[in-house]
């Protein structure tokens, strides 16, 4: 009997320890599961720290959107939810090209952007672009640009996406991607940095980040 009693009480001793060593392993694995979370988050934060004074550029269009290139000539790709086009700052329409669905854009602090609705070389599909503004019309942030067909260009096998690219930024290196995942039009996809030795022949006055 003292015996069986013996074998029951050292049984229970080995699973205590073997629950004990997996718990503890599980724990560890879950704080370091954790602590990369942290990590990860922290690294994507620091991608868009910005200092200073400098000047927002909002999301021409409601949808997916998707850094496509850092630095100097940053671009952002949204896949839209709407059929409409807006300005993304105040600015100046410098060049509409002939399809209707591209523009040239010179914001009013000096930078010149590129936007585009859909990748489309055909000037047959033009029917699908229905531009609101003129050539050299000089526009406040918020006005329709363009209005266009999702559905149709999606039934041609085009990816009806819209695009920003900086095109030139006499403030150098200092071009912050910031756009999220997901973005409503007008909402801040871009920031251009302010270096005060370069501050002086701005139109626009730059915010404080």
């Amino acid at each position: 009997m003292i015996t069986i009693h013996l074998l029951i009480l050292v049984s229970c001793l080995a699973a205590s320890v073997c629950f004990g060593f997996f718990a503890g392993r599980l724990w560890t694995a879950e704080k370091d599961d954790g602590f990369e979370e942290e990590e990860t988050a922290k690294g994507r934060e620091k991608k868009i720290i910005k200092e200073g004074k400098g000047w927002p550029v909002g999301s021409p269009v409601s949808g997916y959107a998707e850094i496509r290139r850092e630095g100097p000539e940053a671009e952002i790709v949204i896949l839209p939810v709407e059929d409409r086009l807006y300005a993304p700052v105040n600015g100046k329409i410098t060049k509409l090209y002939p399809m209707g669905n591209a523009f040239r854009f010179r914001t009013e602090f000096g930078a010149e952007l590129y936007i585009q609705a859909g990748n489309v070389t055909d000037d047959m599909l033009g029917r699908y672009f229905r531009p609101r503004v003129v050539q050299n019309e000089i526009v406040g942030k918020g006005k329709l640009l363009l209005e266009f067909d999702r559905k149709g260009l999606e039934a041609e096998g085009i990816q009806p996406e819209v695009s920003i690219r900086v095109e030139h930024h006499i403030y150098g290196n200092d071009v912050i991607a910031t756009a999220a995942e997901q973005v409503r039009a007008g909402e801040e996809v871009l920031w251009m940095q302010d270096l005060s030795d370069h501050a002086e022949g701005c139109l626009g006055q730059p915010v404080h980040s």
